[in-house]
């Protein structure tokens, strides 16, 4: 059911019952996924709470419902089974954990009943993905750092695919995000509706579209090719982090995690567009690819490489803290990113990049940051894959796509335009909630 939203003491407030918790009968009643379409209303950072109203407005429109969620990164100290380690970082240290949290209810509508039933006071999902690189089962004791620094013991409950639990790597009820410190207020879950069409009207009626730093994404979009990575995927592609928090609050990366995963030191990327920068080993040779074919282009007058070296760079230590503990590695703190042309492409700012560079990138693996919802078009982000065949109005520099590849296109299209599913939880197909959700901390190079 859907319910009005109040503010008492800056807590969001419901009126009406918002949403109506699982009852979890025999297994044979348990609804499996996919559980149908879904929405995603977010500003950047708290969900405001006219937002949170109008959503509820366009849920109840529909004969939908509307469900207030929260999705942030944790420190894990160590995941132990029987009392023994399974895995964990360096005494110290952290290992980023990606989360959302919703009311149990909406979990099971939206996830799966067998989601829900996993869940409690004490016990959360993890996302399959994570937990085989981690080695972790069912049972096993998760060792979290709540907002105030302090561990909190939480038991694995169940394990399910990525592509069920929309790239979170944990999922949990609201008692455990308020044991973590985890409260803020991050988004509108709108579930239960049939109608897109109708859905998109009242997006439009309640004027969600025109808000600035608010949008409205849907588990039907199309694939976007500057969706970044999620955390996961980044884990899988470039290995986990490992951080710990200065007594500045700064961030402080692992000296054996640099050793392995970054140059040695800062490395001339290409002999005509002189950029040096210390990145990660896995990125660097596609930068210097796509770096290699601007200036064989003749774009090299494009990039500004004074400022890549002074204000630009790539591996940059930096927490987009939310609150507390609570925040999100920058990806520069992977050495994945590169950033240049910083002062024409400031955040929030209408980007200035040259098209035919962003789109060379894109064909080099990397998605830009010109199409975040705070546009930050010095941002170059390493995807791993090839993303300038993908027919996507971008609001900025969109692809150029013909032949063979506007075939694919148009065959994708007739056989049903791919979704990006519940990867829309996060944020949006771009689960990778740091620079995409929070307002960009560009880099400065050392």
């Amino acid at each position: 059911m859907a319910g009005v939203a109040s503010l008492l003491g800056g807590t969001i407030v419901w009126a009406a019952t918002i949403d109506v918790p699982a009852t979890v009968s025999a297994p044979a009643d348990r609804a499996q996924w996919p559980l149908g379409d879904l929405a995603v209303v977010f500003d950047v950072g708290d969900v405001d709470r006219a937002v949170v109203e109008a959503a509820d407005r366009v849920a109840r429109r529909i004969g939908g419902t509307a469900s207030v969620g929260r999705t942030g990164s944790l420190g894990m100290r160590a995941i132990t089974r029987g009392g023994s380690t399974v895995h964990a970082p360096p005494a110290g240290y952290l290992i980023p954990m990606v989360y959302t949290s919703m009311p149990r209810g909406s979990i099971g509508r939206i996830m799966g009943a067998d989601v829900a039933s996993a869940l409690g006071p004490d016990r959360v999902v993890m996302n399959e993905m994570t937990a085989g690189l981690s080695g972790a089962a069912v049972g096993d004791v998760l060792v979290m750092q709540s907002a105030d620094g302090s561990a909190v013991p939480l038991t694995i409950g169940g394990i399910r695919p990525y592509e069920q639990v929309g790239g979170a790597e944990l999922v949990f009820t609201y008692d455990v995000a308020d044991r973590l410190g985890a409260t803020n207020d991050t988004r509108v879950i709108i579930y239960g509706f049939d109608d897109r069409g109708a859905f998109d009207a009242a997006v439009v009626a309640e004027g969600l579209d025109g808000r600035q730093d608010t949008k409205v994404n849907r588990s039907w979009d199309p694939p976007n090719p500057d969706d970044t990575l999620s955390t996961a995927r980044t884990k899988v592609a470039l290995g986990e982090p490992w951080y710990r928090f200065d007594s500045n609050g700064s961030v402080v990366m692992h000296p054996t995690w640099k050793a392995n995963n970054l140059t040695d030191g800062r490395v001339l990327l290409d002999s005509t567009i002189r950029i040096r920068a210390q990145c990660h080993v896995v990125v660097v040779d596609d930068l210097r690819a796509a770096l290699g074919e601007v200036a064989a282009a003749g774009l090299g007058g494009a990039i500004d490489v004074a400022n890549a070296n002074s204000a630009g760079g790539c591996y940059v230590p930096r927490f987009s803290r939310v609150s507390g503990q609570i925040g999100f590695l920058s990806r520069h703190t992977y050495g994945m990113a590169l950033d240049t042309n910083t002062t024409s492409n400031c955040a929030g700012c209408r980007p200035q990049m040259s098209c035919d560079v962003v789109r060379i990138f894109r064909k080099h693996g990397f998605a830009w940051g010109g199409n975040f919802r705070r546009p930050d078009g010095m941002h170059f982000e390493w995807v791993g894959e090839r993303r300038d065949q993908i027919d996507f109005p971008s609001t900025y520099c969109p692809n150029v796509v013909t032949g063979s590849a506007r075939s694919e296109a148009d065959r994708a299209t007739t056989a049903g335009t791919p979704e990006v599913g519940r990867s829309v939880l996060l944020g949006g197909a771009s689960d990778a909630v740091d620079d995409a959700v929070m307002s960009h901390d560009h880099a400065h190079a050392p």
